[in-house]
């Protein structure tokens, strides 16, 4: 559960820091708005989106009092997982619980 403390705290982190700028009054910050910022996010995390559009996403995302705060935590989220991947799976005995909560549910292995 060490990532969830690390995630605690890299949000905690954000709320007292704010965004890196403040948000237009358009909301168009590197001359994209907050619905194209939202819907380029994971693309631009992962380098995926073309040079220009990355720029215009990547400058709104850092500046925009609004689309900050998911920017951090998708980068707090992603970093949290890979640092639990690191550590390796979870115990067995966590597997087991976790499972057997599953098929109380009526989910099955494999599904």
């Amino acid at each position: 559960m060490k990532w969830i403390e690390e995630l605690r705290r890299l949000l905690r982190k954000v709320e007292r820091e704010g965004p890196t700028g403040s948000m237009s009054e358009d909301g168009m910050e590197g001359g994209v708005s907050c619905q194209e910022a939202a819907e380029g996010l994971f693309e631009w995390l992962d380098g995926e989106l073309d040079p220009e559009r990355a720029a215009g996403v990547g400058e709104h995302l850092e500046t925009c009092a609004r689309c900050y705060p998911f920017l951090v935590f998708e980068r707090s989220f992603r970093e949290a997982l890979a640092r639990a991947a690191e550590e390796g799976s979870a115990p067995e005995e966590l597997q087991d619980r976790i499972l057997e909560s599953l098929k109380a549910e009526g989910f099955e292995a494999g599904e």
